[in-house]
């Protein structure tokens, strides 16, 4: 058989308020709740909510990317749900750019890239 991925599981507190974390934040689409278990559709990747009452360190959570419309009304968003902005919201060649960790302590990287045409300019130079 050969290997497959299948979905990102992440250990939460409240799957229920989790679940509507991403689902109001960052508008993900729920395909099933229960009371310990969540799996959210990212743009063809999986994300699942697993309950735990354990304490998980978060320091090493990975990553979730996603690119948003407006990065400062998307960490706005979060922000009034328990995210917290971890830093700046940079600015960066390719786009503006935060970093903001969820209610679990989960990081979450939101970017808003720049529009087609400036990164034609970006990727453009002379010969």
């Amino acid at each position: 058989m050969t290997t497959q991925f299948r979905q990102i599981i992440l250990m939460v507190e409240n799957v229920s308020a989790s679940v509507e974390f991403y689902r109001e934040g960052l508008g993900l689409k729920v395909n099933v709740v229960t009371e310990t278990w969540a799996e959210l559709e990212a743009d063809g990747t999986e994300i699942a909510l697993h309950a735990t009452t354990r304490s998980y360190q978060t320091e090493s959570s990975p990553i979730l990317s996603f690119h948003v419309a407006d990065v400062y009304t998307t960490v706005e968003d979060l922000e009034a749900m328990g995210g917290r902005l971890e830093g700046i919201v940079r600015q960066l060649s390719f786009g503006k750019v935060a970093l903001v960790r969820t209610p679990d302590g989960h990081l979450l990287n939101l970017l808003q890239p720049v529009d087609d045409h400036q990164l034609r300019e970006l990727l453009s130079y002379d010969s």
